[in-house]
This record gives structure tokens, C-alpha cells and sequence, in this order.
């Protein structure tokens, strides 16, 4: 097996009136760690302390996750899919088979030489049963010189683990990006007619491919987004609202709900592209959504309710909080980048409650066609900001006010 390892550093920039200045941040590789379980806690955690302080993650199923739906050999397997290093423990005994007659950790090597990911090996200087033993042989024969080690007590192979794996990442961790990768989703967002529009940008920390292409063009990929945009706790989507049938476009999965002319009930566009990569683009419109008599109203020609822009930054963040929990369960990307942009405020003014406050409203001067992003540069979020994402919309929303304040 060829080993290839990436470990992408992803680029925040700031900038200044001159130039920009580019600073890197590196994303933890996560190393799965495979071994018995029973009688083996104390060497299990000894890996878990050497691998953090080699500044891994340490992925340890048992452990860590909670009781999963799918079986337990499918769940180290989902697990070790999310890694990228496998490191495997092997003491005095071989362990529990498979229906297939293998042990278990031994079909766990097995999955991750398939999926290319470098193999760390740490064998205990114990005598072995017959099972560990012909394993034991096997890695030897398999596993190059330098990824496998011998050790003696907890302690020893902490100390292992660490060199070996701080080894391992310090040569592979030299590659880094050359370009935002929100920023050109920013520049040209999609457009609801007149109305003024919001769109949501966010990606993985980690350039990779995060979708499969297959997986995007088939009809139960586009459903289950669709599932998860009409659920009770994200509402991204409305059932009483017309579907574009869902498409590619290049190497992005589109499903839209379109704008409609019902003004009675309140005209509720979305427009979703997810690409390959694990970056989502959500826009919406953020006028025209109240129910109202006729096509003509006041509030909605001159302002933009801060409640709405709230509402909708909130549903999307939940939308990409269910989406990667759903096909990401593993929790492989730990961190985002984010940032969110208005288009098309024209002479709209940014106003909380608008209808219940007047009757008359203040024209906002000034060319404000142009895309208002809510930040200067994309911000890095961790994955729990998905789920509790408002001190990241009320930094946005506060951003926009300034903005607006400026144009006037």
C-alpha cells in the first residue's frame, strides 16, 4: 500500500488598506485508535495523552461516541472513514473475531490500508496467543520499519505514541491554501427579483472532498436534504411552497424553493448549493416574506427587519448543523469558516419590528446595490456554533448596522 497523507492549513486574511496579510491555522488530524478493549483502558488512554500531546485528535469509538444505530463493527468502520491516521495497539491477545473470521482489529487494519491512511503500529513486548501472534506477524510483514514500535507498560507507550505521531504529522503538515475560500462566494450572491437578499456562505476547515459526487447526484441525497430543510427544528424550507426539481450545476447539488407572486401569504425563496468540498450557500429573501393585502407595503419597500435576518441566519445555521450531523457523524470537521453577505438593500433602511413601530419610515441614502458582507473576512467557528449560533448573528447583524449607518 502507498501511504498518502494531506493535512490542509486553512488561511485567515486580514486586511489593510495596502495588502493582505495571510496567517495559517491548522485543523487536528484525527487518529482513530484500534486495540482490545477489555483489560486494556489504562494503554487506550496512554495512546489518547500521547496522540494530544503530539497535537492529534484522538478517536476512540468505545469511549467516545454514544450507542450508534448502525452495528458496532459498522460504527468503527463510519469512524475510521472520518480519520486520518489509524493507529493500532496490539498486546498478549488477538481479541474478538468477526462473522467473517478475522479479529476485529485486524479488520479494522484492513479498512484503513484500503482507505490509504497512514498505519501507526505499537506492539506490546508480551508473549501473544495464537491469534496475536499470526497478527502480531502479519503487521511486521506489512508495516515498515519506522511506523512500528515496541513498548513496555502505559508509560512507555505514551511516550511512543507522541513521537511517533508528532513525527508523522510534522512532515505531512507543510501544505497551505492559497485563497479564501468564502470570499468568491460573497462577491456575486443569487438574487429574489427587487427583493433584498441574504446569503449564508460557510466550509469545513479542511479543503478536502467532504460530499461524494455520487452521492450528490442521486435522488436520496437531494431527499434527505430535503427532509432536513422542511423539519419542525429547522424550518428552512415551508411544504407550502413550490420545488424547483433539484439538479447539478457543475459539481454542486441546487435545490430551490422559488419566490412565488402569493403576496397575501408572504413570498419565501431559498436557494441551496451544496458543493463537493462541504461548502453551503444559502440564500434567501429577506423582504417580501410578511403577509400583507397587496403587493404594495410600506415596511417592506424601506426597511429590513432585523428579526427576519435573524430568523433566517438562525434556521440556515441549523440546516448545516443537521446536514453534517446526518452525513458527518463522526465529527471529522470540527471547525467553519463563515461569513454572510446582503445584496439589493438599495434605499432600505435596517429597522427591529417595523410594521409594529410606525408608519413612517427614514429613506437611507447612498448606493447600497452593492453586496454588504457582514465581515471583512470569512470568521472560524467551532461546530458547536452551528447549534447555538447567536452571539455569530448578532456579531453579523450589528456589522450591517454600522454598514447602513455609513451609507447614510
Amino acid at each position: 500500500m502507498s501511504v498518502v497523507y494531506a493535512c490542509l492549513l486553512p488561511v485567515v486574511r486580514k486586511k489593510d488598506s495596502r495588502r493582505t496579510i495571510m496567517t495559517v491555522t491548522t485543523a487536528r488530524s484525527r487518529v482513530f485508535v484500534s486495540s482490545v478493549v477489555e483489560g486494556f483502558a489504562e494503554y487506550r488512554q496512554a495512546a489518547r495523552s500521547g496522540i494530544e500531546q503530539a497535537g492529534g485528535e484522538a478517536v476512540l469509538v468505545n469511549e467516545d461516541f454514544p450507542a450508534q444505530a448502525s452495528s458496532s463493527r459498522n460504527t468503527c468502520l463510519d469512524a475510521i472513514d472520518s480519520c486520518d491516521v489509524f493507529l493500532l495497539i496490539l498486546g498478549g491477545r488477538g481479541g474478538w473475531k468477526t462473522p467473517s473470521g478475522r479479529l476485529v482489529v485486524e479488520e479494522e487494519f484492513e479498512h484503513a490500508s484500503a482507505r490509504k491512511l497512514p498505519v501507526l503500529v505499537f506492539l506490546e513486548d508480551v508473549p501473544r496467543d495464537a491469534d496475536g501472534q499470526r497478527l502480531a506477524h502479519n503487521l511486521s510483514d506489512y508495516v515498515d520499519g519506522t511506523f512500528r514500535v515496541k513498548f513496555s507498560g502505559a508509560a512507555e507507550l505514551r511516550d511512543q505514541v507522541e513521537r511517533s505521531v508528532r513525527a508523522l504529522l510534522n512532515t505531512r503538515n507543510n501544505r497551505r491554501m492559497d485563497h479564501d475560500l468564502i470570499a468568491a462566494h460573497l462577491v456575486k450572491p443569487y438574487r429574489f427579483s427587487d427583493q433584498t437578499s441574504l446569503r449564508l456562505a460557510i466550509a469545513p476547515e479542511r479543503e478536502e472532498e467532504v460530499f461524494d459526487p455520487l452521492d450528490l447526484a442521486s435522488p436520496d441525497f437531494a431527499e434527505r436534504m430535503l427532509e432536513i430543510g422542511h423539519a419542525r427544528d429547522v424550518r428552512l424550507y415551508g411544504y407550502l411552497y413550490a420545488k424547483e426539481t433539484p439538479r447539478l450545476e457543475q459539481d454542486w447539488l441546487v435545490i430551490e424553493q422559488k419566490l412565488g407572486d402569493n403576496w397575501s401569504d408572504g413570498r419565501q425563496g431559498v436557494r441551496l448549493a451544496i458543493g463537493e468540498t462541504g461548502i453551503v450557500l444559502i440564500d434567501t429573501n429577506a423582504t417580501g416574506r410578511t403577509k400583507r393585502s397587496n403587493s404594495f407595503d410600506l415596511a417592506d419597500i424601506m426597511t429590513v427587519s432585523i428579526e427576519t435576518l435573524e430568523g433566517l441566519l438562525d434556521a440556515s445555521f441549523r440546516f448545516i448543523q443537521a446536514l453534517y450531523d446526518d452525513k458527518d457523524p463522526y465529527r471529522r470537521h470540527q471547525r467553519f469558516y463563515w461569513n454572510a453577505v446582503l445584496s439589493g438593500m438599495g434605499n432600505r433602511s435596517l429597522v427591529r419590528n417595523p410594521v409594529g413601530q410606525q408608519q413612517s419610515y427614514r429613506m437611507s441614502v447612498g448606493d447600497k446595490d452593492d453586496a454588504m458582507p457582514a465581515f471583512a473576512t470569512a470568521r472560524l467557528i467551532a461546530r458547536a456554533d452551528l447549534a447555538q449560533p447567536g452571539k455569530e448573528i448578532a456579531r453579523a447583524i450589528l456589522n450591517w448596522q454600522r454598514e447602513a449607518k455609513g451609507n447614510r
